[in-house]
């Protein structure tokens, strides 16, 4: 878009240019032409000369001095032909131009962006929390191996937790062919989900969008493709806006990957200030094993959809989330599909209370589930329901609970501070089986362009296996992520 924006702008002085130049030939032709008739001394006879075309007029005209006449007649029309060529010349390159402009007309209905974020984390943990605890078959640390020390692991890598690595990277395309048809198309270089390690898509978020305005403040759009699951306000949140490295540990466990498979209607009211969005997907997240090659393991469909209304200096909103979830025994080759659902609620505030300061915001939301667990960060056995030992029994059902609250301050333009606190346990009925995590962020804003973001959390992790002990992990993680974006 600023190449084009360039090419007209070098469009625009080039003609301006040539008006220019035929005003200058327009006054030298006119200071011409006075010239040749202020020629004549005074008193002269020809210096009166009627217009007309009497003999007495013809007469006057034949007693000028030889030559003179025929010099004024060819500067003028020496003048009136260059005026003609430029005109010629002005309307080619016109014609030319408009041609140009036609032919790059759809680069207005195409929209660039996306942004990159390399980032450095360092993590160090308490024996519990230790990545080498079970290593040799130990019951806990291995005899002389520390909590932090890095060491072989049996798949051929090693415990070392702290690396440079490229956090996100996203490039983005939306085309609007007309006001009544979008296509987004938005890729990842780096895979996720995918049936094993190292495999699966860079889509991110793949849709055919058809727009219907009902009138002009009411406007719907009818998506089909790959897109964010619309429960909650940070799950739907960008990343490149989020000032927070990453998600609360709630909406990593619940709605991991943010992106799933379907069919959504967002509609949007009252100057854009009621938000409703719902949506019909698989129900396997882009973050899921099975994403890419299995997208869906059961029959049936998963329904979601939100709610929020912006009061302007507040607003407050709420999710629901009703589905299927599947379990799979390989080896004894059972399959049971159990019920799922999920309610969350939702308020922020926005405001600029001081003004010497720059914006406050107050985020939180609580979720309630059940079922819902992708069994991602936790196994199966402290995540997922239960398989019955009767495929025609009910699952064991594990009941989630989730909770944040986040609160950014602007320090003017160039600086942001941070605070949140999140809580989630995978399985509300067991007595303290909550991960608790206190996270402090600091953020330099070098442009609107370009930010260095500096986030520390502390997390206190006592999720643990029915009839066992809360284990008490202690998780220190440093992470420091610049981001650029267009």
């Amino acid at each position: 878009m600023k190449l084009m924006f360039a090419y007209r702008r070098c469009a625009q002085r080039r003609a301006l240019s040539l008006l220019l130049s035929a005003v200058s030939l327009t006054a030298a032709y006119e200071a011409t032409a006075q010239e040749s008739t202020q020629t004549a001394p005074p008193n002269s006879q020809w210096s009166n000369a009627p217009t007309s075309s009497s003999g007495s007029d013809l007469g006057a005209q034949s007693a000028r001095p030889a030559g003179e006449g025929s010099a004024s007649a060819a500067a003028g029309s020496d003048v009136d032909a260059r005026m003609r060529a430029l005109e010629t010349k002005v309307a080619a390159m016109t014609e030319k131009e408009e041609k140009r402009s036609k032919a790059l007309e759809w680069l207005e209905k195409i929209k660039f962006s996306g942004y990159v974020q390399p980032q450095l984390i360092w993590q160090w943990y308490n024996d519990a929390a230790s990545p080498n605890v079970g290593a040799g078959g130990a019951s806990g640390l291995p005899q002389g191996v520390s909590a932090n020390q890095t060491i072989a692991r049996s798949d051929g890598y090693t415990t070392n937790p702290d690396t440079f690595r490229i956090r996100r990277a996203r490039l983005k395309v939306e085309a609007t062919p007309t006001e009544y048809a979008k296509v987004i198309f938005e890729i990842d270089p780096f895979p996720a989900g995918g049936t094993a390690s190292g495999t699966g898509t860079i889509a991110r978020q793949i849709e055919a969008v058809a727009v219907i305005p009902w009138s002009k403040d009411v406007k719907t759009e009818i998506g089909l493709g790959i897109f964010k699951i619309p429960f909650g306000w940070e799950v739907l949140q960008s990343d490149s806006d989020r000032p927070f490295i990453e998600r609360s540990w709630s909406e990593q466990n619940l709605i991991p990957g943010e992106f799933d498979t379907g069919v959504r209607a967002y509609t949007t009211a009252l100057d854009k200030k009621l938000d409703i969005r719902a949506a019909v997907v698989n129900g396997a997240t882009e973050s899921e094993r099975n994403f890419v090659i299995v997208p869906d393991l059961d029959h049936g469909k998963d329904l979601v959809g939100r709610v929020n209304y912006n009061f302007g200096p507040f607003d407050v909103g709420t999710s629901g989330y009703y589905g299927h979830g599947s379990l799979v025994d390989g080896a004894a080759l059972k399959f049971k599909t159990y019920k799922r659902w999920a309610w969350n609620a939702e308020a922020a505030i926005h405001h600029k209370f001081f003004k010497s300061l720059g914006n406050t915001k107050l985020f939180s939301e609580v979720t309630l589930a059940q079922n819902l667990d992708r069994g991602l960060r936790y196994s199966a056995a402290i995540a997922l329901p239960n398989m019955p030992a009767n495929i025609n029994d009910d699952v064991g059902n594990k009941d989630e609970r989730g909770f944040f609250v986040r609160l950014e301050q602007d320090f003017s333009e160039w600086a942001t501070l941070g605070l949140r606190y999140d809580n989630y346990t995978p399985d509300s009925a067991q007595k303290n089986n909550a991960r608790d995590t206190y996270s402090f962020l600091a953020v330099g804003h070098f442009t609107k362009a370009l930010q260095l973001m500096l986030e520390y959390d502390f997390a206190i992790d006592n999720v643990h296996r029915p009839g066992t002990d809360a284990p008490s992990k202690n998780i220190h993680t440093f992470s420091t992520v610049m981001q650029a974006r267009f």
